[in-house]
């Protein structure tokens, strides 16, 4: 058993104004062996030149009128070595994150939020896994498994322990993946000369995914119903764009532009919804955290949110900042940096 548990020297600044941006790479996902390294410190597990120094730092998350304040740090796993792709348990209890070293392989891990420890979910030699979630029924832990040699992948899902782990769809390699809220259907990042998102309806026999678009980036998340999903695609300029994906029909709507060439975003069931149900996010870009709602009604018009900064990642002691995380009881938010 290892413990990470670390709490930085000063509390959270924060900077909070309101002007409005313009509108989340690893280069390339995990798995593909002829993949370029990454630009950022997010670079994928199967790359050739090993893992790069990754930490996972918590904060608290404070919300005055509607709008985030980054509170204290609460905690992490800081440490040399691969500690990426965080995910917080629905329960809230605990922190789920790919962790590796200079071997290349990954295993999941479990970050105890009350007591610091970690301890291993998988622990598979010549294998890895990576991209952890808790998924919204049919099993306690999902992932994207890769088996030894590295040049397939897809999504498994598996009891909490890791024992009866089996794939969820057939289509290989994938990078990244997320369920609909009834499980009947999962959208992926296929990998491939062109990486292209797909759509699998795991009920059909057989197998057949369905092409929605070329050049997606690897942030997923579900919609406030579970009926759809928010996606990002690349824009012609080099910055990515959020769209919403219906799962039942396959259909893609308009979004919103990401701010800067960020292709990273959480989403949360925003505090300030009043009457009307909406869609929070977060995503940062040249170290400056920003937030932003849009409706989330599926028949609504999708409007740029007016994105408001809320903190300089800096002054938090953050740097090159690209996953974020946050907690669905929303106090608590997650940041994976450059060691």
């Amino acid at each position: 058993m290892r413990h990470y548990l670390a709490l930085a020297a000063t509390a959270g600044l924060i900077a909070c104004s309101q002007p409005e941006t313009q509108a989340s790479a690893d280069a390339e996902p995990p798995v593909i062996p002829a993949a370029e390294p990454a630009a950022d410190t997010d670079t994928a597990p199967a790359e050739a030149a090993g893992l790069p120094g990754t930490d996972i730092h918590i904060f608290a998350l404070d919300w005055v009128n509607g709008q985030p304040v980054i509170g204290a740090p609460t905690g992490g796993v800081i440490r040399p070595g691969y500690d990426n792709q965080p995910a917080f348990t629905p329960d809230g209890s605990a922190l789920l994150y790919t962790a590796g070293d200079d071997s290349g392989e990954t295993d999941i891990w479990r970050l105890d939020l009350a007591s610091g420890e970690t301890t291993p979910v998988t622990r598979t030699a010549d294998e890895s896994e990576y991209s952890p979630r808790v998924p919204p029924g049919e099993a306690a832990l999902a992932y994207i498994y890769q088996p030894p040699g590295g040049y397939a992948g897809n999504a498994y899902l598996a009891n909490a322990d890791n024992s009866d782990r089996r794939p969820a769809e057939q289509l290989a390699p994938v990078g990244y993946y997320l369920f609909s809220g009834d499980m009947r259907h999962v959208v992926t990042f296929a990998l491939g000369e062109t990486n292209t998102l797909q759509l699998i309806d795991r009920s059909a026999d057989p197998e057949v995914p369905q092409h929605i678009a070329d050049n997606p980036g690897r942030s997923f998340a579900r919609t406030l119903t579970g009926d759809g999903a928010w996606v990002t695609l690349e824009r012609a300029d080099g910055g990515f764009a959020v769209h919403r994906l219906d799962f039942a029909s396959g259909r893609l709507r308009d979004g919103f532009d990401l701010p800067g060439d960020s292709q990273d975003f959480a989403r949360i069931a925003s505090p300030a919804s009043g009457l009307f149900a909406l869609d929070g996010f977060f995503s940062s870009s040249d170290g400056t955290l920003y937030y932003g709602t849009v409706s989330a009604d599926a028949s609504a018009a999708t409007l740029s949110p007016v994105w408001v900064e809320i903190a300089e990642l800096e002054a938090l002691g953050l740097s090159d900042v690209n996953r974020i995380a946050v907690n669905p009881a929303m106090d608590r938010i997650a940041f994976v940096t450059a060691d």
